[in-house]
């Protein structure tokens, strides 16, 4: 049986704080790739490592890739789990997903594929988050991209000799495109995950049952809520939590409506109005500081804002917090 993900998958402690700060210590913005920026054609790429420079800082793109590592120890970093990367095995990444990868070897190689969200079939029309809840058996497609960061995805000698003869197959194929070449590259790709997902079934059917993968949109609000917490004095764009909780924003903004009902504005919003409910009944601050501390510049707006949320003004609300006796 190939084996679970074990604890070389502990969170990367650089990860959590992203590619680091701006000068004025904002997240340093995080890139999205689109396939024109990263692959000569916009439907489907294989490549040798050598062809284009790696990007080194934590990226997103908006297409599916799969790296092979023939050669060379590396790790990849993966909405901030650091995933193992050894030689003979391969690595799924979902759109979307924060990620980059280092390789140790003096003298790597390996193969990079990028193919679109509609390219391995024409009705795959789900949204990030959509893709992070997909079922399996509707998306059989998507099982190693899901599961990757819980399964490694390493391979015997005799079974990486398959993988390469369809990496060398894709590589003819994608070189001398005619008629027919499109079906038969997505023929390969399938049976390429098909063979990783036959290979590696044991530990995915043992996954299978709790979709660990769904835990991540936990950690991700968890991470979320602890950018906020400590950037609640001043103004915090979606872009910037996005990035420093390893997200794209249009991901986050989904996830928090799913999860809250409520827009970013307004749940950002909600948990400044939270946090001043605490200043207001536990501390002697004056009203204009508890505004300040939670992003409000200006304390008329701050009281119109609590009242609108609290049916009470601060002072009211301070007032009622207060223990008679």
């Amino acid at each position: 049986m190939q084996g679970l993900a074990g604890t070389a998958h502990a969170a990367y402690p650089q990860a959590v704080a992203g590619p680091g700060p701006e000068p004025d210590g904002r997240a340093r913005a995080i890139r999205t790739y689109r396939m024109a920026d990263r692959s000569e054609t916009l439907d489907f790429e294989i490549r040798s490592h050598v062809i284009r420079a790696p990007v080194t800082l934590p990226h997103r793109h908006e297409f599916f890739q799969v790296e092979a590592n023939l050669r060379g120890a590396a790790h990849h970093l993966i909405s901030g789990k650091r995933c193992r990367y050894p030689e003979r095995s391969l690595i799924f990444i979902m759109p979307y997903r924060v990620h980059c990868a280092a390789h140790e070897a003096a003298d790597p190689d390996y193969y990079v594929i990028n193919f679109a969200s509609d390219f391995l079939r024409h009705d795959f029309k789900l949204s990030p988050l959509e893709m992070e809840e997909a079922s399996i058996a509707q998306y059989p497609e998507l099982t190693p991209f899901l599961y990757e960061g819980y399964v490694d995805f390493v391979f015997s000698e005799s079974q990486f000799a398959h993988i390469r003869s369809i990496i060398d197959h894709l590589s003819q194929f994608n070189q001398n495109r005619r008629l027919g070449t499109l079906d038969r590259i997505r023929g390969a790709m399938l049976e390429l995950i098909g063979f990783t997902v036959e290979v590696h079934a044991d530990a995915l059917q043992a996954l299978s049952a709790t979709r660990p993968y769904m835990q991540g949109r936990t950690d991700a609000l968890r991470r979320v809520l602890k950018f906020i917490e400590e950037h609640l004095q001043r103004d915090i764009s979606l872009n910037e939590v996005a990035e420093a909780a390893f997200l794209a924003p249009n991901y986050l903004s989904h996830l928090l409506k799913k999860q809250t009902g409520m827009a970013f504005v307004q749940w950002l919003t909600a948990q400044r109005l939270q946090r001043s409910q605490h200043l207001l009944a536990h501390t002697r601050e004056k009203i204009a500081a508890v505004a300040h501390a939670v992003g409000f510049s200006d304390e008329a707006y701050f009281t119109r804002r609590f009242r609108q949320h609290f049916e009470l003004s601060p002072s009211q609300y301070r007032k009622a917090a207060q223990p008679r006796g």
